[in-house]
């Protein structure tokens, strides 16, 4: 087996990963790994990858916005996020991780930050009104402006690069009001992913207009996001739209402690 840095060429080697994992984020790895080939690694049996890593570098942290093993070779998970650590020893590292793993990276000196839970929508029918008035007011036409507006008050550091580029795609859906954005796009022929989608405070009739929003142009496949665990009103805006919650996640990190706003984080 060899674990490194991610090869170029590494789209036909990860069929078995997709195979096991029906939202693992292939074009999001792909995005980064044109962005930021030096945070991504990879662990190869023999011309198989059987765990992927991919970080991206904002200015107080990397965040690992893709890690992703085989079951059979959960080891591996541990071995990939060493090979990070270790690479990049001065740097605080942010990821999202399941309650499960979560125990192994403590083991490598991460601490939790915040618990989130992954919500998905499967179709079910939700009734609510969607007015050509309510679609021009989630048009988005002011979305530049109002994403690094509300995104910096949430994070406490400039993401503009990443919200304008680095995590757009040829199909997102780019939404929002005076008072949030909410960002969407396909990850694959069943599944769109809500990243990120960021509020001003008490804006929840404007967050409400613009999960109907998604939903009412996305509704046809199923709907993803992480959403922090313990704020009720956002919990609560999901289950409201027969949002599901579909697995307990821990928001952790490593070395220093980001100054995150989860009361404005719809989803991450």
């Amino acid at each position: 087996m060899f674990i490194g840095y991610l090869k170029t060429g590494f789209e036909d080697c990860l069929e078995d990963l997709i195979n096991e994992n029906p939202l693992f984020d292939f074009e999001l790895l792909k995005q980064t790994y044109n962005s930021y080939p030096q945070y991504c690694f990879a662990a190869y049996e023999n011309s198989k990858i059987v765990g992927v890593l991919s970080a991206y570098s904002f200015e107080k942290y990397l965040y690992v916005n893709v890690i992703e093993v085989i079951s059979s070779y959960e080891d591996i998970l541990k071995r990939l996020i060493s090979l990070l650590i270790r690479n990049f020893s001065q740097e605080n590292i942010l990821i999202l991780i399941e309650n499960k793993k979560s125990k192994e990276l403590e083991s490598l000196g991460f601490k939790i930050h915040s618990d989130f839970v992954r919500f998905i929508h499967s179709g079910e029918a939700v009734a609510f009104n969607f007015s050509n008035s309510t679609a021009k007011q989630v048009s988005g036409e002011h979305y530049d402006e109002v994403s690094r507006r509300v995104d910096k008050k949430v994070f406490n550091l400039s993401r503009e690069d990443y919200i304008k580029t680095d995590c757009v795609f040829s199909n997102s859906l780019k939404l929002s009001t005076g008072y949030g954005y909410l960002h969407s796009y396909v990850v694959n022929k069943r599944f769109i992913k809500i990243s990120p989608w960021i509020m001003d405070n008490e804006a929840f009739l404007d967050a409400e207009k613009l999960l109907r929003g998604v939903l009412y142009y996305r509704g046809l496949k199923k709907i993803y996001g992480y959403a922090p665990k313990n704020i009720k009103e956002i919990v609560e805006l999901y289950q409201n739209y027969k949002f599901k919650i579909n697995g307990d996640f821990k928001l952790m990190y490593l070395k220093d402690k980001p100054n995150i706003v989860l009361d404005n984080l719809y989803a991450i």
